[in-house]
């Protein structure tokens, strides 16, 4: 990191309830007392990011936010088929990347780690003319994205992760499963079709969802996604398969699909509601694939 000069700061001054407000200045600061030429967005609107990191080129990118500001400065890179060393300052609500990473939840301590950290080149999905770096979901979790835009900042800055769990509780209640067919290319290149009854499809780039090791095996560097299905016939099935997910065990029970794959197609009747890194995007049907090893990322040294 010696080498680089020119930064790109963009902070989300709404993230964690407008935390992010508070922490541009200081994070600004932070990098220019080391000497780095910094330049800062503030995004007001979902695309300011993209924007930013397509428009403005700079030797390092640093994202202070959450999950959602980050999944757009990665699809400025994606849009400009130009990257740069990317690195995210959690300050969001759920900072499921961040999580999965090791990345500490203190903005300056995160800064300070990644700037004395290493590049590694990860893994991206591709799906809807967007990547995404830790997870495409389709049903009930992009079900609940959707309601969230309903909870108020208040509501999120006081309860921060708890929210999600209480508003998928609620919704679960609303919510009807789909008949699903996944058309899957397996990382061996064999082709694979399941046909189910389910109420969650999840394909991670990372093992941990949340706070649960739905794809407990996923690596972001390993040149595959995980697939999984997990399956529902009743409203008791959602609480059912919920738990065992909670407790690591869905991954034993028979009807539960978990496995790496490098492409898919995935189709439902009804339509269902997909999200991309917490960002909501089209419904089904949806086409999704591996790319190896496009983005590198700045992450702290083991």
């Amino acid at each position: 990191m010696q080498d680089k000069q020119s930064v790109l700061l963009i902070v989300n001054p709404h993230a964690g309830g407008g935390k992010g407000k508070k922490w541009a200045p200081l994070l600004e600061s932070a990098l220019k007392r080391k000497g780095w030429e910094v330049w800062t967005v503030l995004t007001e609107r979902q695309g300011d990011a993209l924007f930013a990191a397509r428009e403005i080129e700079a030797d390092v990118v640093f994202v202070a936010g959450g999950d959602g500001v980050f999944h757009d400065t990665i699809n400025g890179f994606w849009q400009s088929k130009r990257v740069a060393p990317v690195g995210l300052i959690p300050i969001g609500t759920g900072n499921v990347f961040a999580a999965n990473m090791g990345i500490p939840y203190h903005p300056i301590e995160a800064l300070e780690k990644l700037l004395l950290g290493q590049i590694k080149w990860l893994d991206v999905g591709e799906a809807h003319g967007r990547i995404f770096h830790s997870s495409l979901g389709i049903g009930f979790d992009a079900y609940v994205v959707a309601q969230m835009e309903t909870v108020s900042k208040p509501q999120k800055r006081f309860l921060g992760k708890l929210v999600y769990f209480l508003q998928a509780i609620r919704h679960s209640l609303h919510y009807r499963w789909s008949s699903l067919k996944v058309y899957a290319e397996l990382n061996d290149g064999s082709n694979q079709i399941w046909e189910k009854e389910a109420w969650l499809v999840l394909v991670s780039n990372l093992p941990d969802y949340g706070g649960v090791k739905v794809t407990p095996n996923a690596e972001p560097d390993d040149g595959f996604l995980d697939l999984c299905i997990l399956p529902s016939r009743s409203k008791a099935d959602y609480f059912r398969f919920a738990m065992l997910g909670l407790l690591g065990w869905h991954m034993r029970h028979p009807e539960v699909v978990v496995t790496q794959i490098r492409s898919a197609q995935i189709y439902s009747e009804p339509p269902v509601p997909t999200q991309m890194d917490g960002e909501l995007t089209p419904p089904t049907p949806v086409t999704v694939r591996v790319i190896p090893k496009f983005l590198p990322v700045l992450l702290p040294s083991k």
